[in-house]
């Protein structure tokens, strides 16, 4: 029976290697063909798991006495990680097929790398003077698309460093480029798993949970496969909730601060930690917050930037919207009452809503509990999201790894079906289609609400 516990486990192992393969051959437009694919790999995480619980139970043993012990506490842990490891190194040298924003990041890598400050230079107008410190500046221009050359970059310093990183070590290549940033994602999706099993062992939890994360197609095609720095965003952000719950408050806010560097995200995070720290310790833990988002900004300071940066950021709560679900409501009510798209008002009104329920989340949620913090930061992500004008899929990477610590498994649901978004970018419109958005969304607030409602709801998904 062991045996073939190994044997079920490494064939389906090898199954999810070929299907990475063939989903990253076919292009965003075949939107069946990958809908398909993504749905088998979903499906071989499932049996992964269900597996993986059995022999974790059983203790079962994958490897020769003098490795079992070696990395990690049992053979299963050692397998899942081969396992995502394995997936990822896949897709090392293949050039995403969802997403074109890398052509951004090496364009602002190369800006950097050549002493010119990312923040102040349109694609557009450098394509039309002096180009030559950027190496294939006319192919990466092109493929950007017009959203992206026609506005100034949005990506923190922190992003633009490793954006600069990856231009340096690449060289001319693009090729090159890719490969380097996805060896920077893929150390941090190490990063999770190692601290990601610290944390579930800190919690009292089966630290094979981690692989609800680590093995989920989800996060290996949009962060490993199309080079979003969201895993990078999300460790720093674990780093600095594990370091907090350790009560080291100096390398949480340090970890925290880092993570707004990179991303602006970790910001909703803040008031959620106010009950945690309280007092003096919230003071010195928010003044070192402070202290690393200032630094890192400094180098680029400038009026001028403070003026294009804040502008760049807006665009995505009154101008971009993208596969979202409480404002395309609001907004259908609008266009009853008002003949108009209201997405100006609408998101100026939704962040101040989304506001409010942090801090009532913040203020009336005993978030001094371990648990309760994480389910908090859970929801309040989740909210943030469902309020959103802007809901591109790899957003989900932070809530989807918080909700690996906590009871809910809804995050792990919208992972899946968030895939129907993508169904846009298959026609030449590039038009979304509402059905298939109602059928993602009305499937993951179906399945929270059944958690939520469920009887002996600590048990989903443990055993």
């Amino acid at each position: 029976m062991k045996n073939k516990l190994g044997n079920i486990l490494g064939i389906i192992s090898l199954i999810s290697i070929v299907l990475y393969a063939v989903f990253f051959s076919l292009p965003r437009k075949q939107f069946s063909e990958t809908l398909l694919v993504y749905s088998l790999l979903f499906l071989g995480l499932y049996f992964f798991y269900k597996f993986t619980v059995s022999a974790f139970q059983q203790n079962f043993r994958f490897f020769p006495y003098k490795w079992s012990t070696r990395f990690f506490e049992s053979d299963s842990l050692l397998f899942i990680f081969i396992a995502g490891l394995s997936f990822r190194l896949t897709l090392l040298t293949y050039t995403p097929n969802l997403s074109q924003d890398f052509f951004r990041f090496i364009w602002d890598g190369h800006q950097l790398l050549n002493g010119f400050n990312p923040y102040l230079y349109l694609p557009d107008n450098v394509i039309k003077n002096d180009f030559s410190h950027i190496p294939n500046a006319t192919l990466l221009h092109a493929n950007m698309g017009a959203l992206s050359s026609s506005n100034y970059t949005n990506y923190p310093p922190f992003n633009q460093l490793l954006f600069a990183i990856a231009a340096f070590l690449g060289g001319k290549s693009i090729t090159a480029t890719i490969i380097w940033m996805r060896i920077l994602v893929i150390a941090a999706e190490i990063g999770i798993f190692i601290y990601g099993i610290k944390l579930l062992q800190l919690l009292g939890k089966p630290p094979y949970l981690i692989l609800l994360y680590f093995l989920n197609p989800f996060v290996i095609i949009e962060l490993t496969g199309n080079l979003h720095f969201e895993g990078v965003m999300a460790f720093l952000m674990l780093l600095s909730v594990y370091f907090l719950l350790k009560s080291n408050y100096i390398k949480g806010a340090l970890f925290l601060g880092y993570g707004i560097l990179l991303k602006l995200l970790p910001v909703i995070a803040l008031p959620l930690l106010i009950r945690r720290l309280w007092c003096r310790k919230a003071i010195v833990f928010y003044l070192v917050v402070s202290v690393v988002v200032i630094s890192g900004f400094l180098p680029f300071f400038s009026v001028e930037l403070m003026d294009k940066y804040s502008n760049s950021v807006g665009l995505w709560f009154g101008n971009f919207e993208f596969n979202a679900s409480v404002y395309y409501i609001v907004r259908a009510i609008g266009y009853e009452i008002t003949g108009y798209n209201i997405i100006e008002t609408a998101g100026k009104v939704l962040p101040i809503i989304t506001f409010l329920i942090i801090i009532s989340i913040s203020l009336f949620r005993k978030n001094e509990l371990p648990e309760v913090l994480l389910t908090s930061i859970l929801f309040s992500y989740f909210v943030y999201l469902i309020l959103s004008t802007t809901v591109h899929p790899w957003y989900l990477t932070i809530p989807l790894l918080f909700s690996v610590f906590t009871k809910y498994r809804f995050m792990l649901v919208w992972s899946c079906t968030v895939f129907l978004s993508y169904y846009t970018y298959s026609n030449s419109a590039f038009q979304e289609n509402p059905w298939l958005i109602g059928v993602e969304y009305l499937i993951v607030l179906g399945y929270l609400l059944f958690e939520v409602f469920k009887k002996n709801n600590s048990r989903v998904l443990y055993e």
